[in-house]
């Protein structure tokens, strides 16, 4: 198993490169399958091992969540106003951005510090491709099913605990380490949404107190 994690790494770079990533911004566009839905834009900046600033903007309404170290909160507010309303994240909304921010810096590499386990499941038809199927469990319960091509060992699927299927369907290279670029994501089968991403920048000094929360008036939501 160690043999098939260690050859879909090497499908995206040499280790020194995967290893020595620290600092990852991106920005893109999410566009709804669903034409009502209007599109949103993306922007993530993260830096190894547990911090992330993550905003999404859907006409004029701005959405961003900070993950800094072991604590978080969420600011929704208006851009065509001063109004803003700010919550701290609750422990497993905490959790679960700190398990996404890890999985952008593993590239298939199992957590084991946070107690990640790797089970080889068999081989599985994924996509019209034969895979390898590798569950990735942690011990609260959190998953990911990734699915790697038996033939040239690229990663062909993702499945997340809560069903949501992510495929790339474009990648772009960026100072030797190959990125998803374009991405479907898909639930029970119907895709939802794709993020198509313009701009991917590694290692790049991040500002200081990029993921300091803002100073408002909290509210928590109730």
């Amino acid at each position: 198993m160690s043999s098939i994690i260690s050859r879909a790494r090497a499908t995206v770079g040499v280790d020194e490169k995967l290893n020595d990533l620290v600092t990852l911004q991106m920005v893109g566009q999410l566009e709804p399958v669903a034409r009502k839905v209007p599109p949103a834009k993306i922007v993530i900046i993260s830096r190894k091992p547990a911090s992330q600033r993550m905003e999404i903007r859907v006409d004029d309404i701005v959405e961003t969540t900070f993950l800094n170290g072991e604590e978080g909160c969420l600011v929704r507010s208006n851009s065509s106003n001063e109004a803003a309303q700010m919550r701290y994240l609750t422990q497993p909304e905490i959790e679960r951005v700190a398990y996404n921010t890890r999985q952008l810096f593993s590239f298939f590499s199992p957590d084991f510090k946070h107690g990640e386990r790797v089970t080889y499941e068999g081989l599985e038809m994924r996509r019209g491709v034969r895979c390898h199927k590798l569950l990735y469990t942690y011990p609260d319960g959190m998953s990911t099913t990734r699915y790697f091509c038996t033939e040239t060992d690229v990663l062909i699927s993702t499945v997340t605990d809560n069903g949501i299927e992510s495929v790339a369907v474009a990648t772009s290279t960026v100072q030797g380490i190959i990125f998803p670029k374009v991405i479907e994501y898909y639930n029970d089968g119907k895709k939802m949404h794709v993020i198509s991403l313009s701009k991917i920048i590694v290692n790049n000094p991040l500002p200081e107190g990029i993921f300091d929360f803002p100073k408002m008036e909290q509210n928590d939501g109730s």
